[in-house]
């Protein structure tokens, strides 16, 4: 279960035919579920408010109380005619009845290539809801000058919420706590959706695209260091969209430096070689050659930055700053095969 944070009562609706992904209200079950989950938070919030006062003489955490609750309402439902807003319970009613999840929901005798024991976006008992995976996916695709909804989680069940942070409370009040006037309103957000939707539609046109999908946004899934791994990872993704199988890996130079270009302009060329050869050397655990590569990088590329080797060493300051311009090639290549500008705006300064 996986629940966004967009709010208002909706007829089910096709986000994406290829992937039968939808978006609906919440069934009857998984609100009793939630709302469970957030009155405990409350009474966490409560009790780590007496905490703080005791400890520190003084309170550090908001509460979250009627007031609260029926601020959120008002924030984010559009139509509240109707609904008993009176107390702090029919408020958190009046949300969840107004919550929308996203979910994948095939008949067998309909999925593309696939079948029960072999579809990889299905939900399985040992496995996460894959539907989060996609919407990290539409974020991450997301450009700073995208007329675009940014799609927030709300509530998801591949995360474990007794923890010290009020998660769902707090993503509750994302926007009556936030100083940003951009939400998208329901009607917005989900056309953004649709349209997102329409962009993975457009992407899939082959078995193998469906795998190459699972295979992105597995790679995009887990938050990790921006060491060596996610060096070598976010490289590989890029070698599967940008080379087929019969062309070398130096190559793949002639397809981003276009992008590295917007960077380093004129001495674009050798920072494309550098990063490639670094990744061609720790492929081949060549991590002795990966260093001299990395220190040649920074040495023509990172020359102006200030190194604080209380936060990091040398070196991972060198992989922070290049997995991170990894990262934005990525999310370039990613825009394109996907179309997106297509489909959304840019908003121009």
């Amino acid at each position: 279960m996986v629940v966004l944070d967009i709010y208002g009562k909706i007829e089910r609706t096709m986000i994406s035919d290829k992937l039968k992904l939808f978006i609906a209200n919440l069934p009857d079950d998984w609100k009793d579920t939630i709302k469970e989950d957030i009155f405990e938070e409350i009474r966490r919030i409560e009790f780590n408010r007496k905490e703080q006062q005791i400890k520190y003489g003084k309170v550090l955490t908001d509460v979250f109380d009627y007031t609260k609750a029926k601020k959120i309402v008002e924030t984010n439902i559009e139509t509240i005619k109707g609904y008993s807003l009176d107390t702090l319970e029919n408020c958190i009613d009046c949300i969840l009845e107004n919550m929308i999840f996203i979910e994948f929901d095939y008949d067998y005798n309909d999925m593309p290539f696939f079948d029960w024991t072999t579809n990889c976006f299905d939900g399985r008992l040992c496995e996460e809801d894959y539907s989060e995976k996609i919407v990290k996916l539409l974020n991450f695709m997301k450009r700073k000058n995208h007329f675009r909804a940014h799609f927030n989680v709300i509530y998801s069940s591949n995360n474990d919420y007794f923890s010290v942070i009020p998660r769902i409370t707090t993503a509750l009040a994302l926007r009556t706590d936030s100083e940003f006037k951009g939400f998208r309103i329901k009607d917005e957000a989900i056309s953004d959706f649709k349209k997102c939707g329409e962009c993975i539609d457009d992407f899939l046109q082959t078995e193998s695209d469906y795998y190459k999908l699972d295979f992105i946004v597995e790679a995009l899934n887990k938050g990790d260091d921006y060491k060596h791994y996610h060096f070598l990872k976010t490289f590989t993704v890029l070698e599967m969209l940008l080379l087929n199988k019969n062309q070398q890996t130096n190559e793949i130079d002639n397809y981003i430096n276009p992008i590295i270009k917007q960077i380093y302009s004129e001495e674009s060329e050798q920072a494309t070689k550098l990063l490639r050869q670094m990744r061609n050397k720790v492929g081949h655990g060549d991590f002795k050659g990966f260093n001299k590569k990395a220190y040649e990088f920074a040495d023509k590329y990172m020359k102006s930055y200030q190194f604080d080797y209380s936060e990091y060493s040398h070196l991972n300051w060198i992989l922070l700053h290049t997995c991170c311009l990894l990262d934005d090639i990525l999310k370039e290549v990613l825009i394109e095969k996907f179309n997106i500008d297509r489909y959304f705006q840019v908003a121009h300064a």
